[in-house]
């Protein structure tokens, strides 16, 4: 096969850097689903070439190496970013450029590309569900904390306005830096402290989630009363904790490792396989790893990697993926995803206490939403 017949496409995510540990996962997928699809024939008869790079969780370097990928390597796909910052500046490159990124992280919402295809959860499809599992269990007295930049804030204000739609109270909000010092995370114990809340919410991303867990642990905080709900916490990160410091507390996401479906345990197989029993695919991993799929299947259909091309036939595919059947929607560019909720247990694996196996559309406008969490979601939590 010609090196010149294959299908290239970019990889951008992080080994190093605040937010390598998770990047490395959505990484992990993305060569893992690339290597699956070469080995079953490819595409139309030609392999997929990943062009991979480092950008070291810095959003400079993600944009010039966006711009190495379209003008030096000749891609019209990138797969990557996690950070919402980063996504932000790659975008304007692959607009420029006429190509597509597809980006495997939640995020805040509130935003469209046509060049840009999103396959993490939009807050429908994950704060609303996670909001409604808290203040049913644990109250209505919130506690926000992120880190400072613009995922952390924007998803803030919509957790904000979930609570308040039900009766509850926003105690205090507060941002620490991304490089999280000592300092900081004493900051944050003593206004929990304080505060009092009944669960805290924290958008604090990458490195910094180990030492704050910790921290909560240390300072005689229960989670069993007082949990932290974390969209930006997964497997990457309770497997760096003490099983009893991540013990208790909670997310929302799509996928979990433990996840007990054929689809999801032969993904999980599969990706120990290559990286070995200690790793585990995260949310955002699987999202990398299906959207490779979605990609492939549109590519199949299209003939070809140009925007107009795919943009079409990516509308009209749906994929197997680990956490259930998976669609882009071709008025928003987000996907149908699978919400459920999770606990850490006392081994420090999630277990799911809420998965109502119901596929949610994408509404990262949050436009069908209405005061009163039961309208937008009659399906109550059970535990």
């Amino acid at each position: 096969m010609m090196h010149s017949e294959n299908w290239r496409v970019g990889v951008l995510f992080s080994e190093t850097g605040v937010t390598g540990a998770v990047e490395t996962t959505q990484r992990a997928a993305t060569l893992l689903a690339i290597d699956e699809i070469n080995a079953a024939g490819g595409v139309l008869g030609r392999a997929i070439e990943p062009i991979v790079y480092d950008p070291q969780s810095t959003p400079n370097l993600y944009k010039e190496l966006a711009v190495k990928l379209c003008d030096e390597d000749r891609v019209r796909v990138v797969f990557g970013c996690h950070m919402s910052s980063t996504r932000k500046a790659v975008l304007p490159v692959v607009e420029a450029r006429d190509a597509l990124l597809f980006y495997p992280t939640l995020y805040e919402g509130f935003e469209y590309s046509r060049h840009c295809i999103y396959t993490g959860a939009a807050p429908n499809q994950n704060s609303v569900q996670l909001v409604d599992f808290l203040t049913e269990h644990y109250g209505k007295r919130v506690f926000l904390v992120g880190s400072n930049y613009v995922y952390p804030y924007e998803s803030n204000r919509t957790i904000s306005d979930l609570f308040l739609q039900v009766g509850g109270k926003v105690l205090d909000e507060m941002y620490v830096p991304l490089n999280l010092k000592t300092e900081d995370v004493d900051k944050i114990i003593r206004h929990i402290r304080a505060a009092k809340p009944d669960v805290i919410y924290s958008t604090i991303v990458g490195d910094g989630i180990i030492p704050f867990y910790t921290a909560f642990k240390e300072a005689g905080f229960d989670a069993a009363t007082m949990p932290i709900a974390s969209q930006s916490t997964s497997e990457a990160d309770v497997i760096r904790m003490r099983p009893e410091v991540a013990e208790g507390h909670i997310t929302a996401a799509p996928f979990f490792a433990s996840l007990d479906t054929p689809r999801a345990r032969a993904f999980v197989s599969a990706y120990q396989r290559r990286y070995g029993l200690q790793m585990l695919p995260t949310a955002p991993a699987e999202a990398a790893y299906f959207q490779v799929y979605l990609y492939a299947a549109a590519l199949q259909r299209a003939g070809g990697d140009g925007l107009e091309q795919l943009l079409p036939a990516l509308y009209d595919v749906e994929y197997d993926a680990p956490q259930g059947a998976v669609k882009i929607d071709r008025l928003t560019n987000h996907t149908h995803l699978w919400p459920r909720v999770a606990r850490v247990n006392p081994q420090g694996s999630y277990d799911i206490v809420y998965d109502p196996s119901l596929r949610v559309a994408p509404d990262p406008f949050m436009r069908e939403y209405r005061p009163g969490l039961t309208q937008t979601f009659p399906h109550r939590v059970q535990v």
